[in-house]
């Protein structure tokens, strides 16, 4: 565990026991993405343990830091996520950074909805709901982050992030396959190693092509020399 996390280690903890059952707290370490979990309180909402892999919103986050030099968004409130069975959760993550400002690791608060959807609709039926945070104008907008078991990778889970949108486009043209690695690039992919090889395979493209098309990404939406091939 990157030694400036440990002391959030309690801080979770705690958050889990003071919250509640239906609340789950996770403690991220970007040292090792396929391995990022190092701290977590009621695990079972999700299915995950310590041990289990960073979360695709968490590498979005992660990549715009990077790709801003320290100076993304720290944190977002109230977003949507699911588990892997599909259960709800409204989540807020936050970002943790070192001493130089470096973002080193992530604390999430991800809460059950399932039991209170019901109520939500009653309340916003009668016209005493708020929009959510995470909606208000101006805020930087992320998709649905999924909450993958340990039986799941991080990679698998950016691939499903930007491939099952894709399952009925011809991905054969040039520019759809330009537009893909684009989408790899911008939720952080390659931050994660072995991702060319696994991109390429899933793709049935050559690593030599998807080092070509990435290397107009990094062109087009801002270079990043933090990539791990």
């Amino acid at each position: 565990m990157h030694q400036e996390l440990k002391v959030y280690v309690p801080v979770a903890e705690f958050l889990g026991k003071a919250l509640g059952s239906q609340y789950e707290v996770v403690l991220h370490d970007f040292t090792d993405p396929e391995h990022a979990i190092v701290s977590i309180a009621n695990g079972h909402l999700s299915g995950r343990q310590v041990g289990s892999p960073m979360t695709n919103l968490a590498m979005k986050m992660l990549q715009d830091d990077v790709a801003q030099q320290g100076n993304g968004k720290t944190y977002i409130v109230q977003h949507e996520a699911s588990g892997k069975d599909g259960t709800p959760f409204s989540s807020s993550t936050m970002l943790l950074r070192d001493n130089s400002g470096k973002a080193v690791g992530a604390l999430c608060i991800n809460f059950n909805v399932k039991a209170f959807l019901g109520l939500q609709e009653f309340i916003e039926s009668v016209g005493l709901g708020e929009n959510k945070p995470a909606n208000q104008p101006g805020a930087k907008h992320y998709e649905g982050e999924i909450l993958s078991d340990a039986g799941s990778s991080a990679l698998e889970s950016v691939y499903h992030t930007v491939m099952d949108k894709r399952l009925n486009i011809d991905t054969s043209s040039q520019q759809m396959k330009q537009d893909i690695i684009n989408e790899f690039y911008t939720e952080g992919a390659f931050l994660l190693k072995g991702s060319v090889s696994y991109i390429a395979e899933k793709l049935a493209m050559s690593e030599p092509t998807v080092y070509r098309y990435l290397a107009k990404a990094k062109h087009e939406l801002g270079d990043n020399h933090h990539i791990s091939y």
